[in-house]
């Protein structure tokens, strides 16, 4: 017998510890590749369809066609249909909003100021009648429009002289400067101010805000 066991003994010892490591090494490996994904809820990455850009359909209209499109739009102004009915005037800031761009109702309603040679009429040289953008008022002939240099549209008059009713004049102390305030006599709109460094006749400058006037051309005679 003890010889037999001598025998038996290393066959044993080998096949046991054989099977000790193929386990480990089964079990060890399931745990370090399978389970740390399967705890930290690790799923594949799944990768989101790509969109195609939305088409845009082909303009049907030529340049010139977008050309006068755009112009016309850029000059609409409900000031253009003539004067605003008393009945029909805007009494609520809101009101206003409604009929009037961001721009004119920042300087026409909150008496606000653009930036010099930055407005639409200070260049202008086109016969026609500049009328109040906020009540569709006349208040300046182009005929008494000039060239200031200062860069905003500036006349020597309004359209019914520098005693009329059309225009009023209000006290501005505001940026530390003393002003004299020029208003639309009949909505309130802020147009600018008044200034005694003018040609003559009159001696006077009226600085008016691109944004708070309009101009309607002179029609031609056919």
């Amino acid at each position: 017998m003890l010889p037999l066991f001598w025998i038996v003994r290393p066959v044993v010892r080998t096949t046991f510890r054989f099977g000790i490591v193929s386990w480990l090494c089964v079990h060890l490996g399931f745990v370090s590749f399978i389970l740390p994904g399967r705890l930290a809820g690790a799923e594949p990455p799944q990768t989101q369809p790509t969109k195609a850009p939305p088409t845009k359909a082909p303009s049907t209209q030529t340049p010139g066609e977008l050309a006068v499109s755009t112009e016309k739009a850029a000059d609409d102004s409900p000031a253009l249909d003539g004067r605003l009915a008393d009945k029909d005037l805007p009494t609520t800031n809101e009101q206003w909003r409604k009929r009037l761009t961001p721009e004119q109702f920042k300087v026409a309603r909150m008496k606000g100021t653009e930036r010099a040679f930055t407005g639409k009429y200070w260049d202008t040289k086109t016969p026609g009648t500049y009328r109040c953008v906020c009540c569709g008022e006349p208040l300046f002939r182009s005929g008494e429009k000039f060239d200031s240099g200062c860069g905003w549209p500036s006349f020597s008059s309004p359209i019914d002289g520098a005693k009329g009713t059309t225009i009023a004049e209000h006290e501005d102390a505001s940026l530390f400067m003393q002003r004299t305030e020029v208003t639309c006599r009949r909505c309130g709109a802020h147009l600018g101010h008044v200034f005694n460094d003018g040609p003559p006749p009159t001696g006077l400058r009226y600085c008016i805000n691109s944004a708070s006037i309009v101009l309607e051309p002179k029609q031609e005679k056919p």
